[in-house]
């Protein structure tokens, strides 16, 4: 079980590896999405189209948000 202090440090961890990646340029596709949805975004297509730039792109807008990679819970 992890505890709350453990995931606290995970999501700060990889919010400022996030703020610091520059992810190249600006997605037209993000000027579609509305920031104000009450539901989960899910965003899937072919390997390597650029979904998780498009994901970092979206996060930089947001004000308050919260990420975990599954990369951060295996050693």
């Amino acid at each position: 079980m992890i505890l709350k202090e453990t995931l606290r440090q995970i999501v700060k961890a990889q919010r400022e590896d996030l703020e610091s990646f520059s992810y190249g340029i600006e997605r037209e596709e993000l000027n579609e999405i509305k920031l104000n949805m009450h539901y989960a975004l899910i965003l899937s297509g072919i390997r390597r189209c650029g979904k998780s730039t498009l994901l970092h792109q979206l996060l930089k807008k947001l004000p308050n948000f919260y990420y975990l990679s599954q990369l951060c819970f295996y050693p």
